[in-house]
C-alpha cells in the first residue's frame, strides 16, 4: 500500500499532525472534518492544522502532488469521468 504523509513541513509537529489528518481521512474515506474525528480536540487540532499561517495551500497541493506522483511513478494510470446532462 502507498504511503501518504506530509514530509516538507518546517515543524514536526506539523507533519505529525498532517500524517495523522491524511490517515484518518483515507482510513475512514470521508470528507466532513466531523465525521473524521472521533472527538472534539480532534477536530479542534484538524481546523487548526488548516488555519495554521505556517501550512499554506501551496503546501498542501505540493504534498498531495508529490504523493500522487510516487504513487502513480512506473505504473499506467486510467481516469475515467462521467458528467451528469441535465
Amino acid at each position: 500500500m502507498q504511503k501518504r504523509e506530509f514530509t516538507d513541513l518546517d515543524d514536526l509537529r506539523l507533519v505529525y499532525r498532517g500524517n495523522k489528518i491524511l490517515l484518518d481521512l483515507f482510513q475512514k474515506n470521508v470528507h466532513s472534518i466531523r465525521q473524521v474525528c472521533s472527538t472534539d480536540s480532534e477536530a479542534k487540532g484538524f481546523y487548526r492544522f488548516l488555519k495554521n499561517d505556517r501550512v499554506s495551500e501551496e503546501d498542501i497541493i505540493s504534498n498531495m502532488l508529490n504523493n500522487c506522483r510516487s504513487a502513480c511513478a512506473d505504473k499506467y494510470v486510467i481516469c475515467i469521468h462521467k458528467t451528469q446532462q441535465r
